[in-house]
C-alpha cells in the first residue's frame, strides 16, 4: 500500500510535466486537458458548469435570433406604412388640386354668367376694358381739365371701386362682388394707386442706377424721380425717429435696400421752423374756436376752397394755415392712436373733438357698414355660391375615390380679392 501510494505521488508531476511539454492545438483541446489533469470531483464540477453556460449562450442566442426577426419584421412594417403614408398623400394632394380646378370653373363660371347681364356696372367695366385696349394697358384712368364728360365718369366709377373693395377687405361684402373683383383682378386692375406708383418709381431708379451708378438724380435730370428720392429718404429718416410712416413700410424698403438705395447720412431731425409753426397748438386751437365762432363748424377745407375759386374772403388771412395745422394733426393723431410717438395727447384730442373735428382712423380699423339700396337687392348668383360645395362633392366624388379620405378636410382655396394689393383712394400723397 505504502509503495502505491509512494509510487502515485512521483507519477502525478511526471504526468503533468509531459501534458505540460505537449503541444495543444487549440483553446478546446487546452481546456479538455486542463479538465483531465484535476482532481475527479473538480473535473465533474467544471464540466457541469461549462454545460449550463453553453445551455445559456445557446438560449440567449436563439432570443438574439428572435429579436433580429422582429426588428426586420419592424422595418418592414416601417416601410410599408411610409409607403402607405406616400401614397394617402399623394392621392390627398391629387384631390385638392382637383378641388381646387373645380373651385376656380366654378368661380371662373359666375364671373362669366354675371359679366352677361345687363346692367350698369358691367357697361362701365367694358368701357374700361376698352379704354386699356386704346391706352396700352392703362387702367388708372387718370383725368385733366381737358378729359370729356365720359372720361371723368369712367375716372369716378374705377375710384369707387377701390373704395368698394376695402369696404370688402374689411368685411362689408355689399357693395362689390365675388365675381366682379374676380373680373378687375383678371383685367389686371390697380387697386391700390400708391404701390402701384412705388413699384413704377423703383422699376424706374433701378434702370436709372444702372445706367449712370448713383441714386442722388438732379432736379433738372428728372424731376419726378428726384421727387421720389427726396420723399422716400424723408420717409426714412423719419421712421427712424420712431415717427409712423404708413406710407413707407418694411417690404418697401426692403425692395430698396434689394436694388443698393443708399438712404442717405441724415442725423436725426429737429422739428424744423415750419413744423413748429404748423403745430404751435396753442395759437392754432385759439384760430380753430374763431373760425367755428364766425362760420358755425369747422370744415375749413370747403371756405378755402371756395375762397380759392374767388367766392369770397377770409376775414383773417391767418385762417388759411388752418387747413395745414389739422392735416398734421390728424397725422399725429394715428401715431397716437397706434402708440407711436407724437405731439399730441389725450387732452389735446379731446379738445379738438370738442370743436368738431373728425380723425381718421389708421388703416387698420374698419370702416362701419353704409348699407345702400344695392345691398338690399336679391343676388341670385350668391345663393349659388351657397351651393358650391354640393357641385364640388358631386363632381369629384371624394368618397367613391378615396373612402379613406373622405371625412378629411380640404381647405378651400383663398379668394384672388384676398391676394389683391391694398386699397388706397388715390388721392393722398403717393410714395
Amino acid at each position: 500500500f505504502f509503495a502505491c501510494g509512494l509510487h502515485a505521488f512521483f507519477e502525478r508531476p511526471q504526468k503533468q510535466l509531459s501534458l505540460s511539454s505537449t503541444t495543444l492545438n487549440s483553446p478546446r483541446e487546452r481546456a479538455l486537458t486542463s479538465i483531465d489533469a484535476l482532481p475527479s470531483h473538480l473535473a465533474i464540477f467544471t464540466m457541469s458548469s461549462i454545460q449550463e453556460i453553453k445551455a445559456l449562450v445557446t438560449s440567449s442566442e436563439h432570443e438574439v435570433h428572435i429579436a433580429k426577426e422582429a426588428l426586420k419584421a419592424t422595418e418592414r412594417g416601417i416601410e410599408e406604412a411610409y409607403e402607405r403614408n406616400r401614397i394617402a398623400k399623394g392621392t390627398h394632394d391629387g384631390l385638392v388640386v382637383k378641388l381646387a380646378n373645380l373651385k376656380a370653373q366654378f368661380r371662373e363660371q359666375i364671373m362669366e354668367d354675371g359679366l352677361k347681364e345687363s346692367n350698369r356696372w358691367n357697361e362701365m367695366y367694358y368701357k374700361l376694358l376698352q379704354w386699356k385696349e386704346n391706352h396700352d394697358g392703362d387702367v388708372l384712368v387718370g383725368v385733366d381739365k381737358d378729359s370729356d364728360e365720359d372720361t371723368k365718369k369712367l375716372s369716378r366709377w374705377v375710384i369707387n371701386q377701390r373704395s368698394a373693395y376695402k369696404y370688402f377687405m374689411n368685411g362689408d361684402t355689399k357693395h362689390i362682388k365675388d365675381h366682379r373683383i374676380d373680373a378687375l383682378n383678371k383685367m389686371g386692375f390697380v387697386w391700390c394707386v400708391a404701390d402701384h406708383v412705388f413699384q413704377a418709381n423703383v422699376e424706374e431708379l433701378k434702370q436709372y442706377h444702372a445706367e449712370n451708378e448713383k441714386f442722388d438724380i438732379p432736379v433738372k435730370e428728372n424731376k419726378k424721380l428726384a421727387a421720389f428720392v427726396s420723399r422716400v429718404r424723408t420717409a426714412y429718416a423719419n421712421k427712424q425717429e420712431g415717427r409712423a410712416q404708413h406710407d413707407l413700410t418694411d417690404e418697401k424698403i426692403e425692395q430698396l435696400d434689394a436694388i443698393g438705395f443708399k438712404w442717405g447720412f441724415k442725423k436725426s431731425r429737429k422739428k424744423t421752423s415750419s413744423t413748429s409753426t404748423a403745430f404751435d397748438y396753442d395759437t392754432q386751437i385759439a384760430l380753430l374756436q374763431e373760425f367755428k365762432n364766425e362760420y358755425g363748424h369747422t370744415k375749413v377745407n370747403k371756405l378755402i376752397k371756395e375762397w380759392q375759386k374767388g367766392e369770397g374772403e377770409p376775414s383773417k388771412k391767418e385762417y388759411r394755415r388752418l387747413p395745414v395745422f389739422l392735416t398734421f394733426a390728424r397725422k399725429e393723431y394715428i401715431s397716437y392712436v397706434e402708440g407711436q410717438p407724437s405731439l399730441i395727447d389725450a387732452e389735446k384730442v379731446k379738445a379738438l373733438t370738442d370743436l368738431g373735428v373728425e380723425w381718421k382712423q389708421p388703416p387698420n380699423v374698419p370702416r362701419k357698414n353704409t348699407g345702400g339700396e344695392a345691398s338690399r337687392k336679391k343676388k341670385p348668383r350668391i345663393e349659388a355660391l351657397s351651393h358650391e360645395q354640393e357641385f364640388v362633392a358631386a363632381e369629384l366624388d371624394v368618397e367613391a375615390e378615396m373612402p379613406h379620405l373622405a371625412a378629411v378636410h380640404v381647405p378651400a382655396l383663398p379668394s384672388p380679392a384676398l391676394i389683391a394689393p391694398k386699397f388706397d383712394d388715390g388721392q393722398s400723397t403717393m410714395i
